[in-house]
């Protein structure tokens, strides 16, 4: 079940138990409930950044040029993933949901975002 908590510092989090499982050589992200895996890019990617962020906060990594080197990827990929976590909230909700328009692309998102979360939900149309 997913879990919404406001911390002390009025940030929201929000907890939403998955596992990852390698099906055909690709990691595929399982949620325990309906053991549906999501191919999707766009959460498989929203996935990974808020994983990768976590880690760098808890000190696992001190930076994302040595999370990048550890995993095997380019700092520049690694950078561009985390970036979803600047998401607005709600359109992170749309993208679970699967209510947010197709023609919008993991590349589209990996551009560069505005800061205000009112002018990211105007670019995407999210009311």
């Amino acid at each position: 079940m997913n879990k919404v908590e406001i911390l002390e510092n009025g940030n929201v989090k929000i907890t939403i138990p998955m596992s990852f499982r390698s099906c055909a050589g690709r990691k595929r992200i399982v949620t325990p409930d309906s053991e549906t895996s999501f191919t999707d890019p766009m959460i498989t990617n929203i996935a990974r950044a808020f994983r990768w962020q976590t880690l760098i906060d808890e000190g696992k990594f001190s930076n994302v040029h040595e999370l990048a080197r550890t995993i095997g990827k380019d700092d520049a990929y690694v950078s561009r993933i985390i970036r979803f976590t600047l998401l607005a909230p709600d359109i992170i909700h749309a993208v679970l949901a699967g209510k947010i328009n197709k023609s919008i692309s993991t590349e589209k998102l990996k551009q560069s975002l505005p800061p205000m979360w009112e002018d990211q939900k105007k670019m995407f149309d999210i009311e």
